[in-house]
Parts: structure tokens; C-alpha cells; sequence
């Protein structure tokens, strides 16, 4: 049977790679501007977005422990 499952770890290592590439591109643009808090929420925001794409299915666990926190379950 036919299956994307090669297509998608390729895919999500092209993704980790052209994170990384923007991510380092970013903060240079912002150390060198002097922009330091545009860099802190660069950096928040990269690294936030960054759990996702590391690790896909975080997506799923966070708000199942989110609501568990909130007793919303």
C-alpha cells in the first residue's frame, strides 16, 4: 500500500532546516539593527513556533493538558 510517510520525514527535515535558516537570518537582522526588543519577541514567537515544528505532536498534548489544568475536562 502506498504511503506518505517518507514524504513526510523528508518534508519535516526540510522544514527543521529552513527554520533554523530563518531563525538564525532573523536574529542577525535584529542584533545588528539594535532592536532588542523586537529581537526578545522574535525570539519568543521563534521558539514557540518552533515546538511545533520540532516536535508536531505537541499540538495535540499541549491544550489536552491545558484544559486538564483549567479543569475544563
Amino acid at each position: 500500500m502506498f504511503s506518505l510517510q517518507g514524504v513526510f520525514e523528508w518534508l519535516s527535515g526540510e522544514v527543521k532546516i529552513w527554520f533554523l535558516i530563518g531563525f538564525i537570518i532573523g536574529m542577525a537582522i535584529f542584533c545588528i539593527k539594535r532592536a532588542w526588543i523586537a529581537f526578545t519577541l522574535f525570539l519568543l514567537g521563534t521558539c514557540f513556533i518552533g515546538m511545533f515544528v520540532i516536535n508536531p505532536e505537541l499540538m495535540l498534548k499541549l491544550p489536552e493538558k491545558m484544559a486538564g489544568l483549567l479543569n475544563l475536562s
